[in-house]
């Protein structure tokens, strides 16, 4: 039988992987959607984008914790394959993206509600590029977890 410990800990860094990429998935289009609408869709909408990188950055920084309690539950870093490192780095280089690009482009997403549509427009392609940088990283960092 498998230790409890380790299952609940593997459980809950699937779960925190799986909202920090999936969380930000819909505000692309939603964004895309928003274009030429009023002023309250977009209110709306900006304030979706703040809210989900809000947390994007929760489940991500999780994600980070439980990789480093199974790391140390598991006998530390010695004991883990150079796979699982690199997709250690990778999280913390999304966090700190996350950070540095996508929360300085949702303020200017929230200042464009009131700016017109090519702020919008421009606001929107910066998130879209962000986010499609990090969800690529997501990508490799799950591949990286299944190479030993």
């Amino acid at each position: 039988m498998a230790d409890p410990t380790y299952i609940i800990l593997v459980v809950l860094h699937i779960i925190s992987a799986a909202t920090a990429f999936a969380i930000t998935m819909p505000v692309a289009s939603a964004l895309r959607r928003a274009a030429g609408q009023g002023r309250e869709a977009k209110a709306a909408i900006a304030q979706l984008a703040n809210r989900t990188g809000m947390f994007a950055t929760i489940f991500g920084t999780a994600t980070l914790a439980t990789g480093l309690a199974l790391i140390f539950y598991r006998g530390g870093f010695k004991a883990i394959p150079p796979t699982i490192h690199a997709a250690m780095g990778l999280v913390i280089v999304m966090l700190v993206l996350g950070q540095l690009l996508q929360r300085p482009t949702c303020a200017r997403i929230t200042a464009a509600v009131d700016q017109g549509d090519e702020a919008w427009a421009a606001a929107r392609k910066r998130f879209v590029m962000g986010d499609g940088i990090l969800q690529l990283l997501w990508v490799v960092v799950l591949v990286l977890m299944f190479i030993k």
